[in-house]
């Protein structure tokens, strides 16, 4: 994919996310179980679950949207650990600020502005742009928008776009922001596959370029075609990780999560 001139480029894979024993307990319900993971740069990771696993309580947990537990110094429970510093405390634009974006299920644009408008609002907002020309900026959107296809739609309204250019848009925002790490909440769900595959391809060079992302969704098979790693959540618990070919052939969860008629097919 050719990126914008002068993006990242290719980087080292780094760990970035650890995640230690944290639970988590909405309107007195417990969500999470003890749940522990490790992310590293250059990596797509699959967040793989039923519905009500808890993976969109996680995700929103790890960038501030749902209050973290307090961590625990003496035994590393509720660590939440991202570049080697402890952001439990952390608001969730502290957390965005030091590069962790979260892009939800539902669509977070403005429908009534146009592509250009929903990502200029970075260039407005973003600590990041406050030392940059709003040339540089335009510069940069417009390198993303034909990237990805979106140049001839730069004046739309954001409401006439299609699904999969919507979600394009918002992954451009995100960009723009320059993120170490993306994490993605159902991205495929409502698209049609052409944009399937074309985000598929985005997320891989992305992991390429350096950015560690990690992809919740029930689309098992495009997913771990992408994947690095995963992980898969039942009931709020991590009970299987490993590579796709690990997850595929683990016998707990052939059993409780992906079927019998999964592996035949």
């Amino acid at each position: 994919m050719p990126y914008p001139p002068g993006y990242r480029g290719r980087q080292v894979a780094m760990a970035l996310l650890h995640v230690t024993r944290l639970s988590q307990t909405l309107q007195k319900r417990r969500i999470l179980q003890s749940v522990s993971l490790s992310v590293t740069t250059a990596r797509v990771v699959a967040l793989l679950g039923p519905n009500g696993a808890g993976k969109t309580t996680l995700l929103k947990t790890l960038v501030g949207l749902h209050k973290n537990p307090p961590a625990s110094l003496n035994d590393n429970t509720n660590h939440i650990v991202f570049n080697d510093q402890l952001i439990n405390a952390w608001s969730v634009h502290k957390r965005v600020e030091h590069g962790l974006h979260y892009l939800p299920q539902q669509p977070s644009l403005f429908l009534s502005m146009t592509a250009l408008e929903n990502l200029l609002l970075v260039y407005h907002y973003c600590p990041l742009w406050r030392t940059r020309t709003k040339h540089d900026f335009l510069a940069a959107a417009t390198a993303w928008l034909t990237t990805m296809e979106l140049a001839a739609a730069i004046d739309q309204k954001a409401e006439t776009l299609s699904g999969g250019q919507q979600r394009k848009l918002e992954i451009i925002r995100a960009l723009l922001m320059q993120p170490t790490m993306l994490m993605l909440d159902e991205p495929f769900a409502g698209i049609d596959p052409k944009s399937i595959a074309q985000l598929k391809d985005i997320f891989t060079a992305l992991a390429h370029d350096g950015i560690a992302i990690i992809i919740s969704d029930h689309n098992v098979d495009q997913l771990l075609s992408i994947a690095t790693y995963g992980y898969v959540m039942i009931h709020g618990n991590i009970v299987t990780e490993g590579t796709s070919e690990e997850i595929l052939e683990n016998t707990y969860t052939k059993e409780h999560y992906l079927g019998t008629l999964y592996h035949m097919r």
